[in-house]
This record gives C-alpha cells, structure tokens and sequence, in this order.
C-alpha cells in the first residue's frame, strides 16, 4: 500500500478544506442572496405599450384590502393566498417562509377593485378553474399571481424588495389582471411622460414624503372618473411595469412616453 508523506497529507486536507468552503460559500450565496433578475436588456424584452387584453363585458370585480405574497425564486413565480385555506391574517404575522419562498413585504394596497384573469404560465385560451394554477405550502394553499422577468435599477443597481433612498426598482412582470382606482390615485412620474399609479404601501400610510431619482415626483391626484388599469403587450402577453420605491411603496406604470418598451 501506497503510503502518503504527512507533508502530502496536510496539502490534501488544505485543499479539500477550500473546496468545502468553496462550495459552502456558493450554498450561501444562493440560498441568502438569490439568483438575481436580469435586467430589460439582458433579457432581451420588448413589447408593446398597449392593452393587452380587453376588460370582459361581465367582469366579476372583486374587493381588496390586504395581499400575502410569497416570492418563489427558483421558480420565478409570485404566489397570493387563495384558495379553498388561504393564510389566515394573524397567522401571517408569525407566518415564515423558506428556501425557496421568500416572504413578500407587507402589501396594503390602495386600488378598490380588481379582476383576477388568469395565473402566468396558464394558456390565453384557459377556460374556468384551468386559468388558476393553485399551489399548497406549509398546509395552506396560494394562487399564482405574477412571474418577474426583469429588472431595471434607477439611477443604479440596489436592492430588489426595498431600495435604497433615491433609488427605484422597476420590474417587468407578467400578470393577467386589472386593477380599478375609484375616487384618488398617488401619480409618479419620471418627467419624461411615463406614469405611474401607486397600488401598494407597506405600511398603508400612502406617503410623498419619499426620496425619488432626479427628475421623478410623486403627488395626490383626485380622479373625475375610475381609473382601470390592464396589462400592456400583444399576442396574449400580460406585461406590467412594476416601480419600488425606498418605503416599501410600489406602483403600477399606466402610461408610457413611447410605442413600445423599452423605447
């Protein structure tokens, strides 16, 4: 049998150990820092700044208040409680998510109504119960909602769910629903003749008081009739432009200064 110098042997226990704090490392960055999304040019998007689909002539709106929201982020999926045992609210306070869910920030959202077409990956033609792709995690159950694609930091990189001062996140989502504000909107804009409406607050306290990128602003506007927000694209996408600011508050793009996004 072959025997290894106790010099050989210090060098193979030194090397394994790097590899086993190699790979460790690479475990923790995965699984604390996730994956992040690509931004609109990485991802090579383009579609169209217009409806993507019609409100139906019998929409079923249905009232709002409070969303539970978890992030897949191995799937690139959005789930919202739903279903025959959504999470109840005060188990939600206690409620933790774990890898590979990620617990969305609170969102108390601001518009009045909305209509729930279908979840993201279902198929345009999806009739009934087909158009909602149900999920069950830790025994409640939960609708997919929304499929991040890509992302794009303004006026540079920060963090995804809550970015610094001065900063925004804009994510392109795929989301088949509309959303109805009825009496005043929160209205950003970029001075550039792209909109945006307020939809969601963490702490559901609407506020201006918050640090935007140079050239951005936000204020109160009172609406003269309802304002239905749908999503944007053609040939059956559903693409919304989703806007985060350093409070927690988040906002739908509702107009956009060109023909297509990006322009």
């Amino acid at each position: 049998m072959r025997r290894f110098s106790r010099k050989r042997l210090r060098v193979g226990l030194a090397a394994l150990a790097l590899a086993v704090a190699a790979i460790l490392g690479g475990l923790f960055y995965f699984f604390v820092q996730p994956p992040a999304l690509p931004t609109v040019a990485e991802a090579e998007l383009n579609y169209r700044a217009e409806p993507a689909i019609d409100v139906p002539d019998a929409v079923a709106w249905n009232r709002v208040g409070f969303a539970k929201e978890l992030l897949n982020v191995t799937d690139s999926v959005v789930v919202v409680d739903g279903g025959p045992h959504p999470v109840p609210d005060p188990e939600w306070r206690r409620f933790e998510a774990r890898f590979p869910w990620r617990k969305n920030i609170d969102r108390n959202l601001l518009f009045q109504k909305s209509f729930f077409v279908r979840s993201p990956y279902a198929p345009p033609d999806c009739r009934g119960s087909a158009c909602f792709t149900l999920r069950e995690y830790r025994d409640y159950t939960w609708v997919e909602l929304a499929q991040p694609v890509a992302v794009d930091y303004i006026p540079a990189e920060t963090d995804l769910i809550k970015p610094e001062p001065g900063h925004l996140t804009v994510k392109v989502i795929r989301k088949c629903q509309f959303l109805q504000f009825t009496d005043s909107i929160y209205r950003m804009t970029d001075g550039r003749g792209n909109f945006y409406v307020m939809h969601a607050t963490e702490t559901g306290e609407p506020t201006t008081a918050v640090s935007l990128p140079a050239g951005w602003t936000v204020e109160p506007v009172d609406l003269a009739e309802p304002l239905t927000l749908g999503p944007f694209g053609s040939d059956g996408d559903c693409y919304y432009n989703v806007a985060g600011d350093s409070l927690g508050q988040g906002y739908h793009q509702y107009i956009y200064a060109a023909e297509t996004y990006p322009e």
